[in-house]
């Protein structure tokens, strides 16, 4: 055997390790991406070499995917640094996004918030005002601002968003430009607009390993606030969805769905069934988010609890557990997701 390049020849065991990880990963195949990762590190300890850092990267994304998200946000760290410290601008913003999503799902909306500002005032510090993933980091940063029904500000950091356009965007920013505008638009009542919107966002649809929510789920979303529920279950069945199914991190989000057109269509038809199938759905999403301490998601169920028991007619239990939500909720400035329940919330809130 004759080798050319005896640097490279060294690492080839590393390169397979990581192209393996990579195509687990495109596969959905998260424990293989995990192990082939940690082989990658194993390999090259070396923390600024390429394989090092593209293997941490692979890491904290797989760990993302699977829930554990202590465990994510420490390995997008270490890469995230290391690529401030080789001055990759592009893949030090690019992660942002990754890392802010985290500390949304775990409850930690300012920080979510400042991670996005943060990313910016370093580009700006290092004399890069325009850069690959710019455009992403103001929509990003909107959408957290909406959450806390900065409205205006959130439409402006959008515009900005759009105005830079592609240019300064990453892979999937059609679609991502989309759903926010959507969800802008929703948050002012529009919700026809917004579902134009998620149509257009959905024919852009770019496959994505992070564990985002799903432009359909969000359409079954708008369906059961506009009471269109034979749409909603009609992508219920789509995705054999059933509140006896096992629960997964990656299908939080469409569960959560789900629960919202049971509890609708209970308060249309009154079938008991639909009730005593969300709150038991509720109970064990209740317990699997707590387990991995994911209080953005333990917020959202305790919301949903509090209005299938207000559907029920338990006025007591609705008001514990909005109660509870509202003490996770206040201190980090989360608006929207109590408002954009509507009515229901508003006469639990009055009471």
């Amino acid at each position: 055997m004759v080798v050319v390049d005896e640097a490279e020849f060294r690492f080839l065991p590393a390169s397979i390790a990581t192209a393996r990880a990579y195509r687990a990963l495109a596969l959905g195949d998260i424990s293989a991406t995990k192990m082939y990762a940690r082989q990658t590190l194993a390999l090259v300890t070396e923390e600024t070499s390429p394989h090092h850092t593209q293997g941490t990267a692979l890491l904290g994304i797989a760990e993302y995917a699977s829930g554990d998200l202590q465990a994510a946000e420490q390995e997008l760290l270490k890469f995230q640094a290391l690529m401030w410290q080789v001055n990759d601008l592009a893949s030090a913003i690019g992660i942002t996004f990754a890392l802010a999503n985290i500390k949304l799902v775990q409850g930690r909306l300012r920080e979510a918030v400042s991670a996005y500002q943060q990313s910016l005032q370093l580009a700006v510090n290092r004399g890069a005002p325009f850069f690959i993933g710019v455009s992403d980091l103001y929509r990003g940063l909107s959408e957290l601002l909406c959450e806390q029904n900065d409205l205006e500000a959130a439409a402006q950091h959008l515009s900005t968003a759009q105005q830079m356009g592609e240019r300064g965007a990453t892979t999937g920013w059609t679609q991502r430009l989309c759903v926010a505008q959507a969800r802008l638009k929703a948050s002012h009542g529009d919700l026809a607009g917004a579902l134009v919107l998620l149509d257009e966002a959905e024919r852009e649809y770019v496959r994505n390993p992070l564990p985002d929510p799903s432009v359909a789920a969000l359409k079954a979303r708008m369906w059961v606030r506009q009471g269109r529920l034979t749409e909603a279950f009609a992508w219920v069945r789509e995705q054999n969805l059933s509140p006896d199914d096992e629960l997964s991190f990656m299908r939080e989000f469409e569960h959560f769905t789900l629960v919202r057109a049971l509890i609708a269509r209970y308060k249309t038809d009154r079938a008991p069934g639909d009730l005593q199938a969300a709150l038991s759905l509720l109970a064990r999403l209740l317990q699997a988010a707590e387990t991995g301490e994911r209080n953005g998601s333990v917020i959202e169920i305790l919301i949903l609890q509090s209005l299938a028991y207000q559907a029920q007619g338990d006025q007591p239990r609705a008001l514990a557990s909005l109660e509870r939500a509202l003490s996770l909720a206040e201190p980090e400035g989360y608006v929207r997701i109590f408002v954009d329940e509507g009515e229901a919330m508003r006469l639990l809130i009055a009471d």
